[in-house]
């Protein structure tokens, strides 16, 4: 217990001082942090109802809830995990559809961490559903069709997967007094014309319900767009974390956050990836968005908006970023 204590004052020790490490990168690490320092029950209600991994041939892709398929981990000294944020507000299924994806991989070999969002508008071929968006595959297949779609069309061997509804931010948003978020003057004008008539350009505090407004935004450009705004948010909620001086204070923030994520990562998995990245004095980080520029074009598909990309070219990209 004095060991698991003095490892849980490190990791603290070490989010102060890596501030400008990537967003995602550290709240990530919080969520590990969370994980193995709460009692087994708690621990058990955010994983006990993760998505199996099972042969190729025993999965089926027209399932509700599609199971992993597995596969061979592609370098011992690099690991992945899939963050997805979900968006309830989906008419067409009750899981929605995801608005957010996200992968977090770590390099222990070359310490390097790297988080690629994918963009949901991506059109691609799927298992038992022909193509269509990449971010329908939560809908029609939770995130099990999610993550095969993803490892087959781009060479990976993503096995692992946190999700979140974005809906939950709110409370956690407001329950820290609001964040701080630069807004650029379109935005702001935007804003203004929708339900906001105060907000202004520049450094702002958002409530919750304004910041995940923001953090939905898609209307003044495309997903490019609207991925900046969600990991501004997420930095946001970061920063402001950080400011909190009282550990047990942000422990409890961060306990009740992880009630509102679910994983098939184990105790035993989240902590073994915190000792590893606790034992990089400088961690390198890099942010990436697939597709990459110069490798897609916009188009429409049975009349919807998607993006049409270079499949070869994007899975180069990625393995340049993560090996």
């Amino acid at each position: 217990m004095a060991g698991q204590k003095k490892k849980k004052k490190g990791l603290r020790r070490w989010i102060r001082k890596h501030k400008a490490a990537s967003t995602v990168i550290a709240l990530f690490l919080i969520c590990i942090l969370t994980v193995s320092g709460v009692i087994g029950a708690i621990a058990w209600g955010v994983y006990h109802n993760s998505i199996g991994i099972v042969d190729p041939d025993d999965v089926d892709p027209t399932a509700d809830q599609v199971q992993i398929a597995r596969e061979e981990q592609k370098d011992d000294d690099v690991v992945n995990v899939l963050l997805v944020g979900s968006d309830s507000r989906d008419p067409n299924a009750e899981m929605g559809r995801s608005d957010t994806m996200m992968l977090v991989s770590f390099n222990k070999a070359e310490e390097k961490a790297t988080v690629i969002s994918f963009l949901r508008d991506s059109l691609v071929e799927i298992d038992g559903h022909g193509q269509s968006k990449l971010g329908h595959t939560f809908a029609y297949g939770g995130v099990g069709l999610t993550i095969n779609t993803i490892n087959k069309q781009f060479d990976l061997d993503i096995q692992n997967y946190i999700i979140i509804n974005f809906e939950n931010l709110v409370g956690i948003i407001d329950e820290l007094g609001g964040i701080r978020v630069n807004l650029t003057e379109e935005e702001a004008e935007y804003y203004r014309a929708n339900g906001m008539p105060d907000i202004q350009a520049g450094d702002v505090t958002l409530t919750g319900s304004q910041a995940l407004a923001h953090a939905r935004n898609r209307s003044l450009d495309n997903d490019f767009g609207r991925t900046r705004r969600q990991r501004s948010v997420l930095y946001g909620i970061y920063n402001k974390v950080m400011e909190n001086k009282d550990p047990q204070a942000v422990m409890s923030l961060i306990t009740y956050c992880m009630g509102q994520v679910s994983t098939n990562m184990s105790v035993t998995e989240l902590y073994d990836i915190a000792t590893d990245v606790l034992s990089i004095d400088h961690l390198r980080t890099q942010q990436a968005a697939v597709p990459q520029e110069g490798t897609y074009e916009f188009g429409t598909y049975e009349g919807m908006s998607v993006i049409n990309l270079d499949l070869e070219a994007n899975k180069e990209y990625i393995k340049e970023l993560l090996y």
